[in-house]
């Protein structure tokens, strides 16, 4: 079975080849033949009222794998193996993301906690310059370490930032 076609536009672009119509009644042409140009050109129309809907958004598929506990455990646990990797490569250096993924969140996930938005996590993740008390206390007390770990991963954020350019 071959699906339905999307409606088509005919419009004129150029001479295309020609057509041969018999000619009625007492008209002269080649043979009886009267010889047409044809210009007609199928185009691809997709009527504006129907917008194509491609795919699924972020937070659409983000609630599908959350709503299957199987999954949402099994990405946990691999963010979790995924900071244990990082610790292993990077023994002296324990950033707030190395932090947040031993806890086995996403960005999106602790920004909810934290009743924040996930644009400003990146941000204290990448470059958290000088949070504030409440910032460091909620932080400690989501991701369930201590306030000191998150201080230290603060520094080693910092230090690390100072020296790129």
């Amino acid at each position: 079975m071959t699906p339905p076609l999307t409606p088509t536009e005919i419009s004129v672009i150029g001479m295309t080849g020609s057509a041969f119509h018999p000619l009625g009644g007492c008209h002269r042409g080649f043979l009886g033949l009267q010889i047409t140009p044809m210009y007609i050109t199928m185009n691809r129309h997709v009527p504006q009222d129907t917008p194509q809907k491609r795919g699924i958004s972020a937070a659409e598929r983000s609630a599908r794998i959350n709503s299957n506990p199987v999954r949402a455990a099994a990405i946990a646990k691999g963010r979790q193996r995924l900071a244990e990797v990082h610790e292993r490569l990077n023994p002296n250096f324990r950033p707030l993301s190395s932090l947040r993924l031993a806890a086995g969140l996403s960005q999106a996930e602790l920004a909810v906690m934290m009743e924040m938005k996930q644009p400003n996590i990146a941000r204290l993740e990448k470059k958290p310059g000088d949070p504030s008390l409440s910032t460091l206390q909620k932080l400690a007390a989501v991701l369930g370490v201590d306030i000191r770990e998150v201080i230290a991963a603060v520094e080693a954020t910092n230090t690390a930032g100072a020296g790129r350019v």
